[in-house]
């Protein structure tokens, strides 16, 4: 086992590379591609309901619950 210290990104502590370690880079890694795909999920629904609402809009149909 190396003895060298690395850095942790997210507290900026340092750790001994072990299988502590590699769990924790590892767990990092998935938890940012996770992170990335609820953040493309919500964009593409909010772009989509976006559209949605600009089509209906153009086309008149475009409903208020103001009343008057």
């Amino acid at each position: 086992m190396m003895n060298s210290r690395r850095i942790c990104p997210a507290d900026g502590s340092q750790y001994k590379d072990s299988a502590v370690g590699l769990m924790f880079m590892e767990s990092a890694a998935g938890l940012a591609m996770e992170t990335s795909k609820v953040e493309t999920a919500v964009r593409n629904q909010a772009e989509a309901k976006l559209n949605q609402l600009e089509h209906n809009n153009s086309a008149g149909t475009m409903t208020t619950s103001c009343k008057r």
